[in-house]
């Protein structure tokens, strides 16, 4: 047992490192060849000079075999990205949204995964990733051309923020922060070479680092005491990113479709994540890690199949990556890399990987001017960030009370065929709602008590797209009076947390949208739709799953304590399939337009979700009790009242890029869960009393930024 609890601690870097891989594999490359290389006074950028110089979106699929240190030598994933780039009057931004799906290799309690084990049936483990960057030009700054010299571009100031979770038998997260310079310089071809020295400082949290008393035969073994939340604070080093890019412009003309490009992520070593009266094992100190992807060869599908107005409008790509001591773990000394005296490959990754990457940009070098029908192919793309605070929030079975930091991205876009929309958001909450091991379900601490383990984190992402039937059928019939159009309507929802329960909530939706114009400026949609929902639970396996050679029981004690009443037998892998059910999504929106000049500085908006009941989510054989029965979710935010702040201070041209907003959020049978029943053990208390934790309710306040 000693040996396993050592092996757990590798396998949040290793999630995390291969995210950041796969995020600087999928940022967009032919983007920054045309920031302007002009210097921007430093001021409000004239009506000619537009704030915003280019403005690229894209979605991302791929797949690798790699280490994850202490859980897999060679686990699958598959990666699903979207990529936000836009450069500015004064430097550029990138944003990054990540989650992949690994196999049994890297699992879910109670399983250990395969370095450990034979690979058992626990489900393969979820993790996202968010990551933004932001540079500052100096000529831009300085209104010069002084660090325009040679091949030297510019020099710029970048500052960025990672954030990961992922919901394997640890709880695996990072967060961290760094900042520094960017040295740009030009290759031939229309191409670039970028080189990033940089101060680099990040935080890690784990089960397995709880004290002992805390978290069993999981936590830290002795003699060192263990971390009073399972967070590791390590010490601040250093960082190198590179990266570059080129067309293969000496090809033939027949041949320029192929593009290279490469990049690596340096980070120094950095402690092992001890601090004050809470040391660590040597053993743990990181070292030096290499995230490495030394060539990407891209064909340029788009413009070889539709020609060369679709430009990077579709690629496909094959790469080679390599890792070196995956987030630090040494590779010749780290525990979580050695098994039994031998090193268990679990903390280096070396293979070929694939994938495809689509656009979704507006106004941008490569984007398709015209559509076949004559209409612009995009006509609007808008990006937002929003920073909100739930005082009220609610974590069905831990807590009827939390304060959850909300981070969230909006993306929409408008082509010649439809509308997409993304959102995603990053929430933090307090010690209240916990990440594992806590767990109220267990009492481990009790409901609503405020625990050692630090507060749980989770990443929620939405994504609709819808298809005009004005537009596909280049027609007028679907719109008469008040109603616009009529769409056909597609989308995907995912979740997944740091929590016990370890959920990998994978959603489809598809259907109708009616859209409806409203006076002053207002808006209606109304769509109905078919929802199928997929998910994953600790508490759906059956009671003997940790008593096999798989894995291990309730925090690491055998025999498994699970919550299965006699006569069910749970889920053999902890996934549970919904039935299809039936979901209405609402949207309005309206700019006040009836106000006062003075006063058209607020606008109005709101959304709606109802989701039908979806059965307790067996399947095949299995069973699971009624009372995991859902019923019928409704999560609204049916008003939220912005007041635009840019326009109001700096007028109509800076309309909507900073708005202060207070909204009410209402979400009754949270996720599904059935608020009703006193047989709902996550609901109610033993005594049959409602714990009021599957109902949320509260006020909440935020801002929104435009880029």
């Amino acid at each position: 047992m000693m040996t396993r609890k050592r092996v757990f601690a590798g396998a949040i870097a290793g999630l995390f490192c291969m995210q950041v891989a796969a995020q600087a594999a999928d940022r967009t490359t032919d983007a920054a060849r045309d920031m302007p290389k002009k210097a921007v006074k430093l001021k409000a950028p004239s009506a000619e000079k537009p704030f915003f110089l280019v403005n690229d979106n894209r979605v991302t699929v791929s797949q690798f075999s790699g280490g994850v240190p202490g859980y897999a030598k060679n686990s699958q994933s598959t990666t699903l990205a979207y990529t936000h780039y836009d450069t500015w009057a004064y430097g550029s931004n990138s944003f990054s949204l990540l989650t992949s799906k690994y196999d049994h290799g890297a699992a879910t309690a109670p399983c250990l995964g395969s370095v450990l084990a034979p690979t058992g049936r626990c489900a393969g483990g979820v993790a996202a990733s968010t990551s933004i960057r932001s540079t500052f030009g100096w000529n831009e700054l300085f209104d010069t051309n002084a660090f325009s010299i040679g091949p030297l571009t510019n020099i710029s100031f970048l500052v960025g923020a990672d954030a990961a979770i992922s919901n394997i038998f640890t709880a695996s997260s990072n967060y961290d922060v760094l900042a520094g310079l960017q040295f740009g310089f030009s290759l031939p071809y229309k191409g670039y070479f970028n080189i990033s020295p940089m101060y680099f400082q990040r935080m890690q949290h784990g089960a397995q680092l709880m004290p002992p008393s805390f978290g069993g035969n999981v936590s830290m073994p002795p003699p060192y005491p263990g971390l009073p939340d399972g967070v590791m604070h390590f010490t601040p080093t250093w960082g190198l990113d590179f990266n570059y890019y080129m067309d293969l412009g000496f090809l033939p003309e027949t041949l320029q479709y192929f593009s290279i490009s490469g990049r690596a992520a340096i980070r120094g070593a950095d402690g092992n994540g001890g601090y004050g009266p809470y040391p660590r094992n040597p053993l743990n100190n990181r070292t030096t890690a290499y995230a490495l992807e030394p060539v990407r060869l891209t064909l340029d599908a788009g413009k070889l199949f539709w020609g060369a107005s679709y430009a990077h409008l579709v690629d496909v790509w094959a790469a080679w990556r390599y890792e070196k001591n995956i987030s630090g773990y040494a590779e010749a000394y780290d525990t979580s890399c050695i098994t039994k005296g031998v090193y268990n490959g679990s903390c280096t990754s070396n293979g070929i990987y694939y994938g495809m990457t689509m656009k979704l940009g507006a106004p941008i070098p490569g984007t398709p001017a015209l559509s076949p029908f004559g209409t612009p192919f995009f006509t609007s793309v808008d990006n937002s960030f929003t920073y909100g605070v739930l005082p009220n929030a609610t974590s069905p079975g831990e807590t009827a009370k939390t304060v959850k930091q909300v981070y969230a991205f909006t993306h929409t876009d408008s082509w010649a065929y439809g509308t997409n929309r993304l959102y995603a958001e990053l929430l933090k909450s307090d010690h209240r709602d916990p990440a594992s091991p806590c767990s109220a379900v267990y009492s481990h601490p009790a409901f609503g008590v405020t625990t050692p383990c630090s507060g749980n984190m989770e990443i929620n992402a939405s994504l609709r797209s819808t298809f005009g039937f004005n537009e596909v059928f280049n027609t007028t019939a679907f719109r008469a009076g008040a109603l616009r159009n009529v769409s056909f309507e597609i989308g995907a929802d995912g979740r997944t947390t740091l929590g016990y329960a370890a959920p990998a909530k994978e959603a489809i939706v598809a259907g109708l949208q009616f859209a409806f114009d409203l006076p002053f400026k207002s808006y209606l949609t109304i769509a109905p739709l078919y929802y199928q929902e997929w998910n994953h639970s600790a508490y759906a396996y059956p009671n003997n799953a940790g008593n096999s050679p798989y894995g291990v029981g309730l925090y690491g004690v055998p025999p498994y304590t699970g919550l299965m009443p006699a006569g069910f037998t749970g889920t053999i892998d902890g996934n549970l399939h919904y039935d299809p059910t039936w979901a209405f999504e609402i949207d309005y929106g309206s700019a006040l337009d009836f106000l006062p000049e003075s006063m058209r500085y607020f606008s109005l908006s709101g959304h709606v979700g109802i989701y039908g009941p979806k059965g307790n989510g067996a399947y095949g054989g299995y069973t699971l009790p009624s009372s995991w029965n859902t019923k019928t979710e409704i999560n609204a935010e049916p008003v939220r009242l912005s007041f635009d702040a840019s326009k109001a201070l700096w007028g109509e041209k800076y309309a909507h890029l900073i708005e202060a907003f207070v909204a009410y959020r209402y979400w009754h049978n949270k996720f599904g869960l059935d608020g009703g029943n006193p047989a709902n053990g996550i609901c109610f208390f033993a005594n049959g009393a409602s714990n009021k934790s599957c109902t949320e309710q509260t006020v909440y306040t935020g801002v929104t930024m435009k880029f």
